[in-house]
């Protein structure tokens, strides 16, 4: 076996220069770096690439919907997000949920590298599960305040949507659920497959569902969210 490639994918070139020389010096990665999304999807398409380590503001395609294209169409692929979070950062998946780590800018190549590291471990572990879980994907929507359709598919049959305002869940429905019935239905899910489409032009989904984003707050990922004061339309820990 060979060793493995990662595909790094950031707008700050002086960054990916920093990290691909540090992690060549440990001689156990090939790295390939990308300044833009379509950059990176030309590099997926070509090389066989075993983690995608990503940032989400990326120009010419957003790191969300980077991520949603591996889902589908690489979902063997291991995923690292990197975000900017003040305060504590939002929790790993568990290794029996599938495996998809954030890490907290600023780091280094020492740091991403223990990272890279843990992941290829958890893989060669018999009970690992590959892909991205929803209580992975649905933090990252809020955190880059999406305006979106979100399409998720995990299996055959199973096919739900999420309805997203400026990161804020207004609706979720799945085949014949709506709200926080289908939202409980999909959470129970596996690694789903996932699309990023514009939000329907209709005012009845574009109201903010109180009960979701307390249904939601019930979930570890969420309540890892600092959110400040300011900025009432996003998560926050209900008091008490």
């Amino acid at each position: 076996m060979g060793i493995d490639t990662v595909l790094i994918v950031d707008n700050d070139v002086k960054l990916l220069s920093d990290l691909k020389t540090g992690l060549l010096k440990f001689g156990q990665f090939q790295v390939m770096t990308a300044a833009d999304g379509l950059q990176a999807m030309a590099i997926l398409k070509r090389e066989r690439i075993a983690i995608l380590v990503t940032g989400l503001k990326i120009p010419r395609m957003d790191g969300l919907e980077i991520l949603a294209y591996v889902t589908r169409e690489y979902p063997n692929i291991l995923s690292i997000v990197t975000i900017t979070l003040q305060g504590e950062v939002m929790e790993k998946q568990s290794r029996g949920d599938g495996l998809f780590a954030y890490l907290n800018k600023p780091f280094n190549h020492i740091i991403l590298h223990g990272e890279l590291i843990k992941m290829l471990d958890y893989r060669d572990e018999v009970y690992f599960q590959a892909g991205i879980f929803l209580l992975a994907m649905l933090p990252l929507v809020n955190l880059e305040q999406k305006t979106c359709l979100l399409e998720v598919s995990c299996g055959i049959k199973r096919k739900g949507f999420f309805y997203f305002d400026q990161g804020i869940i207004c609706d979720v429905r799945c085949n014949n659920l709506t709200g926080a019935e289908a939202l409980k239905e999909m959470l129970n899910w596996g690694p789903g497959r996932y699309w990023f489409k514009p939000l329907p032009d209709d005012p009845a989904v574009r109201e903010f569902n109180h009960d979701l984003t307390a249904l939601i707050m019930k979930e570890t990922l969420f309540k890892k969210l600092k959110v400040k004061n300011d900025q009432p339309r996003k998560w926050q820990e209900s008091p008490g």
